[in-house]
């Protein structure tokens, strides 16, 4: 393993800390349509792989317009080496509509 992709994964793990213990985290997550929720879920768990990419890519078309994560998983080149860098990336995008969610 490269010393990048310790520190993508280190840095991936914190991000999925940040994410979970945001106090808007429990709102946002329930506001997502069911199928962003299970891409959610999955890269809270493990990074991103193949099968990850073409359940993204599988999404409804709103869902794509309406997360940016989504597009981005969805996006992703599907190479094994790049897939700490791409959770890395997906993860802060979710990290910033966290954190920019608006709760009513």
């Amino acid at each position: 393993m490269t010393s990048t992709e310790i520190l993508n994964g280190i840095a991936n793990e914190i991000k999925r800390v940040q994410i979970q213990n945001h106090p808007r985290y429990a709102a946002w997550r329930t506001s997502l349509p069911a199928y962003t929720q299970q891409m959610l879920e999955s890269i809270l768990e493990n990074d991103l792989t193949l099968e990850s990419i073409l359940f993204a890519q599988a999404a409804p078309e709103a869902e794509w317009d309406q997360y940016q994560f989504v597009s981005i998983i969805g996006g992703g080149d599907p190479i094994p080496a790049n897939m700490l860098e791409l959770t890395n990336f997906t993860l802060t995008d979710i990290l910033i509509e966290v954190r920019e969610f608006q709760t009513s």
